[in-house]
């Protein structure tokens, strides 16, 4: 099914609909998938889920604040086989496979020491109490007015994000407009067919905006960890830390140009 609300159908239907839908997937995933590709995906469905939430409620809601750590506390089982496969995937992204041999081997170390079948396992409990949680959900009194509501709360929340992140090159800062940008592209997913031109539009732009943002954190994370290592990488730290502050500036400049096309206005009329 689909990450998309329908105005022909109830409001509470259709957003208990959606939140199933990426439950049931995310369970399927930990069950089917691979370890680390089902790591990736149940992150993503988690991250869905609290987009969805944030859509719907404020963030001073006591049923946002109690589900929103549900699926965080969820997200966070897998954390550290994420941040592996971030920094394999940055580190592909400078050069091919058989460059930087030293820490390529010392990631592969890693990977093997650092499984993740236990978290799976916690996971699937979790994500059976998350399952039951959503039929509680108090979401008679929601209407599609109030869902056009969050979706603009959402932008204004990414526009805020990114005057922060305009101060400096801060990785905090990036890291928080990256996931004020993801939401506001759930939110932008959930709502297409509700508004088909002023919303639906803005889907890919988003959705690039996000990978660039992506990219410039992985990048982040991979030259955190050859500092964290030093020594042992010999010159490869050298050569791995210039390209990588080389394409970090690239991606630095790519997301400026983005954000300041998309919020060029305070506020957002849909």
């Amino acid at each position: 099914m689909e990450y998309r609300l329908y105005s022909d159908t109830p409001v509470a239907v259709s957003l208990r609909r959606a939140a199933h839908a990426e439950i049931h997937a995310a369970s399927n995933n930990a069950e089917l998938l691979p370890e680390e590709h089902a790591v990736h995906e149940l992150r993503k469905h988690c991250k869905k889920l609290r987009a969805l939430l944030r859509l719907i409620y404020p963030k001073n809601n006591p049923l946002f604040q109690r589900e929103n750590d549900r699926y965080r506390k969820l997200a966070r089982c897998l954390s550290p086989g994420r941040d592996l496969v971030s920094i394999r995937t940055a580190l592909l992204s400078l050069a091919p496979p058989n460059h930087f041999e030293k820490i390529h081997r010392l990631l592969r170390q890693i990977q093997q020491s650092q499984r993740n079948e236990e978290s799976l396992i916690r996971v699937e409990e979790l994500l059976g109490k998350a399952r039951e949680s959503i039929d509680e959900w108090p979401l008679q009194y929601i209407r599609w007015s109030d869902i056009d509501a969050g979706y603009l709360r959402g932008y204004q929340r990414a526009h805020k994000a990114w005057l922060e992140a305009c101060e400096g090159d801060n990785a905090h800062k990036l890291h928080q407009l990256r996931k004020r940008v993801k939401d506001h592209w759930y939110h932008s997913r959930l709502l297409t067919e509700r508004h088909p031109q002023s919303v639906a539009l803005r889907c890919e732009p988003l959705k690039q905006l996000a990978q660039l943002l992506g990219d410039w954190r992985d990048l982040y994370l991979l030259c955190r960890f050859a500092i964290s290592v030093g020594e042992p990488l010999g010159e490869e730290l050298i050569k791995l830390m210039e390209m990588s502050d080389w394409h970090k500036m690239r991606l630095r400049r790519e997301i400026e140009k983005g954000c300041a096309e998309f919020f060029a206005h305070k506020t957002l009329v849909i």
